[in-house]
């Protein structure tokens, strides 16, 4: 599946899509994500978890502007940057709650180019993931 945006993003992970591809901007910001360091992920996840909680309970009529505005004064921003962050947010808002980021980060990155990525389920053997 191709995902043009962080509302296709979204949905794809929480539906469990196979293979997800992105490109441009859109992958450039979840390479990031992805890549981020265990320790510092968790920060942002907890940050991240409290700004999504937010949008879902407020009226979408701010969408961007307000997922910007609300992860702009978190440590997630200063740690992978205001869009990326607000990609993070509008990802896990289209797909229901935090719980796509932590299906994002436990996908396999198959990158085609510097901007073009393809996100995979990996594979597990006996109920592991590799």
């Amino acid at each position: 599946m191709f995902a043009n945006n962080e509302e296709d993003l979204g949905t794809a992970l929480d539906e469990d899509v196979d293979e997800i591809e992105l490109r441009g901007e859109l992958a450039r910001k979840i390479k990031k994500i992805c890549q981020m360091e265990q320790i510092v992920w968790s920060l942002c996840l907890l940050c991240l978890a409290v700004v999504v909680a937010t949008l879902l309970i407020s009226p979408m009529s701010g969408g961007t502007s307000l997922a910007l505005s609300l992860a702009a004064g978190t440590p997630a921003a200063a740690a992978m940057g205001v869009p990326t962050a607000a990609t993070a947010v509008l990802t896990a808002a289209a797909g229901g709650g935090i719980h796509v980021l932590k299906k994002l980060r436990k996908r396999t990155i198959k990158e085609i180019s510097k901007d073009h990525i393809v996100l995979i389920i990996p594979k597990t053997r006996k109920g592991r993931t590799r």
